[in-house]
């Protein structure tokens, strides 16, 4: 039997606007030439492996991505309220169609599979052919906050929930090294590393009262001093998520501990973990910050993979090195 180069597969993970981690991954072994024959990806994992797996090199999606200011943000994100989620996905469809345009799965040069979740059944749904931007468009769909995709008449939602660094399903699809790429910070703040702003509450209305009048309410108020119904002014009080807000925490509170487990069960040859902290899950207007730190990790670790590879010139050398480096 004729040997042949090993098959690396690399398994994105999921995590909104930390997932742009995933460019400066691939620009690192853009430049160190290691070939990804598999890619397989959740959620922000499943947008960026999707893209670069219908052929869109790093620097191209670093150009989409540093595009992103606070106003496009907003505008993908729009609400447009129906039953089943706050924002009902079409400005990001047609985002996606006009980044990566309507491919097949199947006509990818390289194998392409993502993860997404049945909401009715809980069950991992992995998504291998048809419409990438479909693919994507249900990987991404964070229950309660988009509207779920009905794709075969399934209704799905997020991957995260049930795999959201889906490492077996590289293996599965026949990768013999597995690179996977965690962004999901699992011991630090979930609002990225910094204190959220408090607020202050005052025991007066902030309104263009002439200062005698303002004197003359605040006296009238005195009495109330004491009384827990008027704060002092300048007292801060504790910062409390809004609805939006409080669905995101929830999602990454668990998804965090799913990931825990899943790494764990399904172990890769190599593991990345960019510094994500500086990055919210939503602050995709961030695309900078969150790509040096994708490229910062992947940097550090090329070299032990591109040896790696050097050394093992067919596939049945891979265990011998791998336990011996």
């Amino acid at each position: 039997m004729k040997d042949r180069r090993p098959k690396i597969g690399l398994a994105l993970g999921a995590g909104g606007a930390r997932g742009l981690a995933h460019i400066g991954v691939l620009k690192a072994f853009e430049k160190y030439q290691i070939p990804v024959d598999i890619v397989t990806g959740t959620s922000m994992g499943a947008l960026i492996g999707g893209a670069f797996a219908s052929g869109i090199d790093a620097r191209a999606m670093e150009e989409i991505a540093l595009k992103a200011d606070r106003k496009l943000v907003a505008k993908l994100f729009f609400p447009t309220i129906s039953s089943s989620g706050l924002v009902d996905g079409e400005k990001i469809r047609n985002f996606l169609e006009k980044n990566i345009g309507n491919k097949n799965i199947e006509s990818f040069e390289r194998k392409y599979a993502c993860v997404a979740t049945d909401i009715l059944t809980g069950e991992e749904i992995v998504i291998d052919r048809g419409s990438v931007v479909e693919a994507i468009r249900a990987s991404i769909s964070i229950p309660t906050i988009f509207t779920p995709v009905v794709l075969e008449n399934r209704i799905l939602v997020d991957g995260g929930i049930v795999n959201p660094v889906p490492v077996d399903l590289a293996r599965r699809m026949g990768a013999d090294i597995v690179i996977a790429v965690n962004v999901v910070p699992l011991n630090s703040s979930l609002s990225g590393g910094k204190k959220k702003k408090s607020y202050l509450v005052y025991d007066r209305i902030k309104i263009s009262f002439p200062n005698n009048l303002v004197d003359k309410v605040e006296s009238f108020f005195a009495f109330s001093k004491n009384n827990q119904l008027f704060k002092k002014e300048g007292e801060e009080k504790l910062f409390i998520p809004n609805f939006f807000n409080m669905t995101v925490y929830t999602l990454n509170i668990f998804e965090r501990q799913v990931i825990k487990l899943r790494l764990e069960k399904d172990r890769p040859d190599f593991l990345l973990e960019p510094d994500t902290t500086k990055v919210t899950m939503m602050e995709f207007y961030k695309g900078k910050e969150a790509i040096q730190a994708g490229e910062a990790a992947a940097l550090r670790l090329a070299p032990k993979i591109k040896n790696l590879l050097g050394e093992a010139r067919d596939v049945s050398k891979i265990n011998d090195l791998e336990e011996s480096s």
